[in-house]
C-alpha cells in the first residue's frame, strides 16, 4: 500500500493538480487573511466601491478580450507553433485598443454611473489600466498551462498576490486610508506581471512583429459570440452585486459582497482542478475525443467539489463568528445560497469546455443569450421587488437552469455518446 502511495505522488498528473491546488489555495489563503484587514480597517462603504471596481473589470475584461483567451488556449493544441505566434500577436492587439476606448466610454458617462452604481473619478482611468493589464496576466496564466510549466504559473500567481497586498497595505497605512490605496497597489501590481509577460511572450516567440488582417476579421467575426460568453458567465457570476448597489447602497453590497467572496472560495478548488483538466480535455478532443477516456475525471471532480462546500462552509461559519465585525455576522444567512450556486457553476464551467473548445458560435450565442436574460430577470425581480434573501436564492435557480442547459446542448453535441464531432460552425 505504501508503495502505491508513493507511485501515486511520483506521477506527473498528481504532482501538477497538487501544485495548481496549493497555488490557488495559498492565494486566496492569503487574500483572504487580507480581507480580514480590509473590512475592518475600510468602512462598509469603502468595500462597496472595491466590489463595484473590481467587478466592473471582471465585466469589461471578455468585452475587451472579444475571446481572444478562447482562441489562444484552443489553437494552441490545433496549429503549428509559427501560426501560433502570428495568431498571437494579432489577437492580442484588440484587447488593448478597446480597453482605451472602454476609458472613453465611461468618462463620457461618468455623470450617471456615479449616481447609479457609485463610480468614482478615479475608475476613468484606473479601469483601462487595470482592463490592458488584466488582460495580459491572464493570457501570462494561460500560455504557461498550455506549456505545462506548472511551477513558472505558480511562481506569477504568488508573486502577484505578495506585490499586490503588500502596496496595498503600505498605500492604505501611508497615504490613503480609503478604497484608493486598495485599488492603486491593484493597477501597479498589474502593471509589473504585464511587463514580465511581454518579456516572456517576446523570449518564447508568441510575440512577433507580424499583423495578419485577414487573421483580425476572422478573430472579430469568432469575438462576438465569445464577447457574449464572456458576458453570460458575468451576468451569472457577478451582475448580482450591482443590482444590490442600485437597490440598497454601498454599505448592503458591502454585506452581499462579503459573503458572496467567501462563497467564490469554490472556485478555488473548481478552477485548480480545470486549469490542469482544460489542457488534458483539449489535447483529447483534438484526437478526436472519447467520453470513455475522460468520464472517469468527472467523477473525481465531482467528489472533490461536494468535500470544498463542506471544507468552505465550516471555515466561513468560522470567521464569521470570530474574525469579523457584528455587522457582518449578522449576514451570514446570505452565504449559504450562494456557496450552492459556486458549487453548481463549477459542474457548469467543466461541462462548458467541450463546446469552447468546439468554437460552437451559434450554439455559445444561444447559451450567453439565456444567461443574460435569465440573469438579469431573476436579480432584477429579487432585488426590486423581494429582499436580499430571495436574492441569493436567485442565485441558485439561474445556477440550475444553466447547468441543465449546458447539458442538453452538450448532449445534441453527441457529447454524451462517446463521439465529439469535427465541427466547422
Amino acid at each position: 500500500m505504501t508503495n502505491n502511495l508513493r507511485e501515486i505522488l511520483k506521477n506527473k498528473s498528481v504532482k501538477a493538480i497538487g501544485l495548481y491546488t496549493t497555488t490557488n489555495f495559498f492565494t486566496k489563503s492569503i487574500s483572504f487573511v487580507a480581507l480580514l484587514f480590509f473590512v475592518n480597517i475600510l468602512t462598509e462603504g469603502d468595500i462597496g466601491i472595491l466590489n463595484i471596481f473590481s467587478n466592473t473589470i471582471v465585466f469589461l475584461t471578455p468585452v475587451i478580450s472579444l475571446g481572444v483567451t478562447y482562441t489562444i488556449s484552443v489553437d494552441y493544441f490545433k496549429i503549428p507553433r509559427k501560426e501560433y505566434a502570428s495568431i498571437f500577436s494579432t489577437a492580442i492587439f484588440i484587447p488593448v485598443i478597446l480597453a482605451l476606448i472602454s476609458g472613453v466610454a465611461i468618462y463620457i458617462f461618468r455623470h450617471s454611473l456615479f449616481s447609479t452604481f457609485q463610480f468614482q473619478p478615479e475608475f476613468i482611468w484606473l479601469i483601462p489600466i487595470c482592463l490592458i493589464f488584466n488582460f495580459f496576466f491572464d493570457t501570462f496564466a494561460i500560455l504557461l498551462r498550455m506549456e505545462n510549466r506548472v511551477k513558472s504559473f505558480s511562481t506569477i500567481q504568488l508573486s502577484k498576490i505578495i506585490i499586490e497586498l503588500s502596496l496595498a497595505f503600505f498605500l492604505i497605512i501611508q497615504f490613503y486610508h480609503s478604497w484608493f490605496g486598495r485599488a492603486l497597489g491593484y493597477a501597479i501590481t498589474l502593471i509589473t506581471m504585464g511587463i514580465w509577460f511581454l518579456r516572456y511572450a517576446i523570449r518564447n516567440g508568441f510575440l512577433i512583429k507580424k499583423f495578419d488582417t485577414k487573421l483580425l476579421k476572422k478573430e472579430l467575426t469568432f469575438g462576438i459570440s465569445g464577447v457574449l460568453l464572456k458576458i453570460g458567465i458575468f451576468f451569472l457570476l457577478s451582475s448580482d452585486k450591482f443590482f444590490v448597489m442600485a437597490h440598497y447602497g454601498k454599505i448592503q453590497t458591502g454585506f452581499y459582497a462579503i459573503a458572496s467572496t467567501f462563497a467564490t472560495v469554490q472556485f478555488i478548488f473548481s478552477e485548480s482542478l480545470i486549469q490542469y483538466l482544460q489542457p488534458v480535455f483539449f489535447q483529447e478532443y483534438a484526437k478526436g475525443g472519447n467520453w470513455n477516456q475522460i468520464k472517469h475525471l468527472f467523477r473525481k471532480y465531482a467528489i472533490v467539489m461536494f468535500l470544498a462546500v463542506i471544507l468552505i462552509t465550516l471555515a466561513t461559519t468560522f470567521v464569521y463568528e470570530f474574525f469579523l465585525k457584528p455587522s457582518y455576522r449578522a449576514h451570514l444567512y446570505l452565504f449559504y445560497p450562494l456557496i450552492t450556486g459556486a458549487l453548481l457553476w463549477s459542474f457548469s464551467n467543466l461541462l462548458l469546455q467541450n463546446i469552447v473548445y468546439q468554437k460552437q458560435k451559434r450554439i455559445i450565442i444561444i447559451l450567453s443569450a439565456i444567461a443574460i436574460v435569465l440573469s438579469m430577470a431573476i436579480n432584477f425581480i429579487t432585488s426590486k421587488y423581494l429582499n436580499l434573501v430571495w436574492l441569493s436564492y436567485g442565485q441558485v435557480i439561474s445556477h440550475a437552469l444553466i447547468l441543465a442547459t449546458i447539458v442538453l446542448l452538450n448532449s445534441k453535441l453527441h457529447f454524451f455518446k462517446f463521439v465529439i464531432p469535427n465541427s466547422k460552425n
